[in-house]
């Protein structure tokens, strides 16, 4: 499966309102329905100008591409390369410059601790809903300190197997459900 079999998801909100992402076809590929994209993009505001976004399992890259739209730089970690050449694939469609965005490949488990001595202010997960890594993903952040002060987790899940953190450094600070997917969001908690 290459990106000959792809079909076009349009970007909500920002600079880049009305393009399409391409993403290709297949199980790989589970994009965030228009719904909660705009919804989680309502929450956020003005906060993504300027943000530094970290988009994990990031599919076609969408969730990314809106942030980018809306100010932000992006670091999209995709393990399947179809997609990762669909994220490169629409960022040079859509002329970005290199400073705004970077693709990086491979598990995110493993990714995360290589991004070491990096800050993020808005880290947006998205992992295959029956693998819960929500948890893991957290724990990777705090162990190589890639949250920045007052920074948010975001998580994407079922909205009938809720994610729980047993680390007392994020706290839940939203909670929204659409369906059968939720999105959760935690915030670092800054100690004096």
């Amino acid at each position: 499966m290459g990106i000959s079999e792809e079909f076009g998801l349009r970007i909500t909100g920002g600079e880049l309102r009305g393009r399409s992402v391409t993403c290709p076809r297949g199980l790989a590929v589970r994009p965030t329905s228009s719904k909660v994209r705009q919804a989680f993009f309502n929450i956020l505001g003005d906060r993504l100008r300027h943000a530094r976004f970290l988009d994990l399992f990031s599919g076609s890259g969408l969730m990314g591409f809106e942030a980018l739209s809306r100010g932000a730089t992006v670091t999209f970690v995709e393990r399947h390369s179809p997609s990762r050449a669909a994220i490169k694939a629409t960022a040079e469609q859509f002329k970005l410059s290199e400073e705004r965005y970077r693709v990086r490949g491979g598990d995110v488990l493993k990714v995360l601790p290589e991004l070491a001595g990096e800050e993020f202010d808005i880290v947006f997960a998205d992992p295959p809903y029956k693998l819960c890594l929500g948890p893991a993903v957290a724990e990777l952040l705090l162990r190589h300190r890639l949250l920045s002060a007052g920074a948010l987790y975001v998580v994407e899940h079922m909205s009938d197997d809720p994610v729980t953190l047993t680390d007392g450094s994020l706290e839940r600070v939203d909670f929204r459900q659409y369906g059968g997917t939720a999105i959760s969001m935690f915030q670092q908690v800054c100690t004096k």
